[in-house]
């Protein structure tokens, strides 16, 4: 990273305001003032390392696809009479911890912080680690649950629910 003398000027102003505000993290604050003012390039890093990358907007918007499309198959589900599908088949299995982190993340973020999709955080005890790469999948699932234009109330016929675990299956 690299910043010129007005950010690191203002960047060490802010830091020393830190310093004032956390004592018990003036030494964090204050090494990370000296590195901006003495110009040590290396260290700048240092300061954002606990900052992720993040998501982009059509990266979340596809995680909320992918929600919608779980809440829609467990309210659907749960209107089954004499079916063979259960809750337990239509639970959202999460994304990869490893490979698919941040869509993890977000995931238990916008279920957990921002206290939404309650039916998948019960169904899930707050688990969102798939253990495996699903992205793929749940791509061709949300374009198949899009060509079934449900409305609002998230009912899906017995056949499209197996026509999407169908999907997630392979």
């Amino acid at each position: 990273m690299e910043l010129n003398i007005k950010e690191r000027l203002q960047l060490s102003f802010q830091l020393s305001i830190l310093e004032k505000l956390y004592p018990d993290e003036q030494e964090y604050y204050a090494n990370h003032r000296k590195a901006i003012e003495h110009g040590y390039q290396l260290h700048y890093d240092w300061i954002t390392e606990h900052l992720s990358e993040g998501l982009t907007t059509e990266e979340c918007s596809f995680v909320l696809e992918v929600l919608d499309m779980y809440a829609a198959l467990h309210f659907s589900v749960r209107e089954f009479k004499d079916s063979d599908l259960t809750i337990e088949s239509v639970t959202f299995p999460g994304f990869d911890g490893n490979n698919e982190t941040m869509y993890m993340s977000y995931t238990k973020y916008f279920i957990e912080d921002l206290d939404r999709f309650g039916e998948i955080q019960e169904s899930t005890n707050g688990y969102y680690n798939s253990h495996m790469r699903l992205i793929p999948k749940y791509r061709k699932m949300v374009e198949k649950w899009k060509e079934f234009k449900i409305d609002y109330t998230y009912k899906l016929t017995e056949e499209n629910v197996k026509e999407l675990l169908a999907i997630k299956a392979y």
